[in-house]
């Protein structure tokens, strides 16, 4: 795992730590290891293009967990390393489920902790950022079968006193370098990179808390402000535009500020529905803005952006809790809150990059989808006809001359089933009119072609977390994004165009409005 290697080790290293690393599957990283004599690299891009390559030597790299001989000599490390005290655990949360491989193998490994080394405090550092990441790993351990069976009182004693499961956020944006995935190319540190939460004093806070980047909390409730701030504003941020600019052919998300449009957008998002949403989580005002701010100019960094597409997987999962979450707690905390229709644009432009732009799915993967990317405008970019098409994830592809590119809807395909045929209603309407979007940039077509679209948007949004189609400010505002998004997939304008038609108009433009359009 990059953020592992770029984030966990780097800040252990510093400390004075000896680093053994064993691979969870796959050999790649332990074999490329093994061949540098023990080494990895991790490159850090600067703003002005400058490449800082770190070394970091290994005490060893024990093999692949998947690989019997790789994990018996896993489980034989607590006998060999009297110090032992950090175990980072580089799993994300697809990954951690109860009773998983990987669960059993850590399970096994304190198992054979207690047996060899009793008396050391052990912390489990996880470096994904599932919320209550720490608590959750414990909780699986505990029903694990070494904790279970008949004779674990002492084992279970053990757990609970000796071995720390610590609540983190990591943040620090890690790609890999160009033609060789095992290195990660990762920005300059940034001011939060990691926070630990370390309520029972366990850790050398003191010396963590002089390394850049690295934050001790130990005050409840301080690291839930750390993932509200990662999630609520930094990745909501980034889900904000990364739709808009996949499909404007824009491969990597720092091209954003080549857009002054979305600059527009993402402060007119900020400030009515992020920022308020913090503050009711009991975030102060000056952190989130200032944190903004930071973030912003992150995203600015201009030889270093993450690719928009492999951004933009799980768009539904992501749309919830980057965005959607801040609706539910403003709607509970505030009577008179309105989601602004900068927030139903940012949910319409996910829908969209969840539309196919054909019927069937790729056959050998029912559940991937083909899409296409807004057409070529005056002004955009000249791509050659020879655009090489490149994976950004396993089995997922994209290519900026087509404007092809591939999805998997993160909900077995009935999301993108559901919207191709919508979309496909609203292009026989609009190609059966010669009418183009007057001043009020609404779009024309059909009552019976709105209200199918208003029931397919209601009927994607109705099974994200806490979203209530009996509570008029969630029906007004499923009818906006169905508005939105009927504009979006009718051909008539780009994605750019209606989010610069929505900036310029949003206080006089009129969308589907009423509960009834969309029940």
């Amino acid at each position: 795992m990059r953020r592992q290697r770029a984030v966990l080790v780097p800040t252990l290293a510093a400390l004075g730590s000896g680093i053994v690393v064993a691979q969870t599957r796959g050999t790649s990283f332990v074999e490329a290891c093994a061949a540098a004599e023990g080494k990895y690299e991790v490159d850090t891009i600067h703003p002005d293009g400058k490449v800082d390559t770190a070394v970091f030597r290994l005490e060893a790299a024990v093999g692949s967990l998947g690989v019997a001989e790789g994990r018996a000599a896993f489980l034989e490390l607590p006998g060999k390393l009297p110090a032992l005290k950090y175990i980072g655990f580089g799993v994300t949360e697809a990954g951690l489920a109860a009773d998983s491989q990987v669960v059993r193998d850590l399970s096994e490994f304190l198992y054979r902790a207690f047996q060899a080394i009793p008396d050391n405090d052990l912390s489990i550092i996880n470096t994904d950022n599932c919320p209550s990441n720490g608590d959750l790993i414990e909780s699986f351990v505990l029903a694990s079968q070494w904790a279970t069976v008949t004779d674990s009182a002492a084992f279970r004693a053990y757990l609970e006193t000796k071995v720390h499961f610590h609540n983190t956020m990591v943040d620090r944006l890690t790609t890999h370098r160009k033609g060789d995935v095992l290195v990660p190319l990762t920005e300059p540190w940034p001011v939060k990179a990691i926070a630990i939460e370390d309520l029972h004093g366990v850790l050398d806070a003191a010396r963590l808390r002089e390394l850049p980047g690295v934050h001790v909390r130990t005050n409840e409730g301080e690291i839930a402000t750390d993932h509200l701030l990662k999630f609520c504003l930094g990745n909501a941020v980034n889900s904000a535009m990364v739709y808009l600019l996949a499909l404007s052919r824009q491969r990597t998300a720092n091209q954003f500020q080549e857009f002054p449009v979305i600059s527009e957008y993402l402060d007119a998002l900020f400030t009515p529905d992020i920022l308020p949403a913090l503050c009711a989580n009991g975030v102060a005002e000056q952190e989130a803005r200032q944190l903004y701010t930071e973030w912003l100019a992150r995203m600015k960094h201009p030889h270093f952006g993450l690719d928009n597409f492999w951004v933009s997987q799980n768009a539904l999962l992501r749309l919830y809790v980057r965005l959607l979450v801040s609706v539910n707690t403003n709607i509970a905390h505030d009577e008179s809150y309105r989601p602004s229709v900068f927030m139903a644009y940012a949910t319409a432009i996910a829908l969209r990059f969840l539309t196919p732009s054909q019927c069937d799915s790729k056959r050998e993967i029912p559940t991937v989808f083909v899409g296409q990317m807004d057409p070529i405008q005056n002004g955009a970019p000249v791509f050659s006809l020879t655009e090489k098409t490149w994976a950004y994830d396993t089995g997922l592809t994209a290519n900026l001359s087509t404007g092809k590119y591939e999805f998997d809807d993160g909900e077995g395909g009935r999301v993108a089933r559901l919207l191709w045929r919508a979309s496909q209603n609203v292009l026989g309407a609009s190609q059966s009119s010669s009418h183009a979007f007057p001043s009020s940039a609404r779009a024309e077509s059909s009552s019976e072609v709105s209200s199918g679209v208003g029931v397919a948007v209601a009927s994607v949004l109705s099974t994200v977390k806490g979203f209530d189609l009996t509570n008029d400010v969630y029906a007004s505002f499923a009818a906006d994004v169905a508005a939105l998004y009927q504009r979006l997939v009718s051909g008539k304008q780009t994605a750019m165009e209606t989010l610069s038609d929505v900036l310029r108009n949003h206080e006089t433009s009129e969308y589907l409005g009423t509960k009834e359009e969309v029940a």
